[in-house]
């Protein structure tokens, strides 16, 4: 907040919550466009090989977000004029990856899983653009 006086923490979780449903959906869904306005280029090419490497098996993934139950910043600093925000979250999900023939290869369909995700947000705190960046996830289950 010393970096970056506009700074709202409430603000930038609702803003975080949103970005956490849509890069979930658009990892599902393949959608790289989506995912390379969200994230920063490092966490881009790890889901683009991911998104590449399910393609080549032909399979697909089903995923639908039932709620975001928790989501906590638990570590905020500046480095260089970057900011950089850490998230804790803590959502249900339905997910299960077919093949190419229909045929669950990972997941359950029917199963709510609670999923704990720590995801690190970025962005040039002397920029005018308010728009932070995904650049680092780690899955804490």
């Amino acid at each position: 907040m010393r970096a970056d006086p506009g700074f709202d923490p409430n603000h930038f979780l609702d803003g975080a919550k949103a970005a956490y449903e849509m890069v979930v959906m658009a990892f599902a869904q393949g959608d790289e466009t989506t995912l390379n306005q969200l994230l920063g280029s490092d966490v881009y090419d790890g889901f683009q090989r991911a998104i590449r490497e399910r393609e080549t098996r032909g399979e697909k993934v089903e995923s639908s977000l039932v709620g975001i139950d928790k989501a906590d910043i638990i570590e905020a600093e500046v480095k260089n004029r970057t900011g950089y925000v850490t998230v804790k979250f803590v959502s249900e999900l339905i997910s299960v990856t077919r093949d190419a023939e229909g045929e669950v290869v990972e997941g359950d369909p029917k199963k709510v899983r609670e999923v704990t995700d720590i995801w690190t947000f970025a962005r040039d705190v002397s920029s005018k653009n308010p728009n932070w960046k995904l650049v680092a996830t780690e899955a804490a289950n």
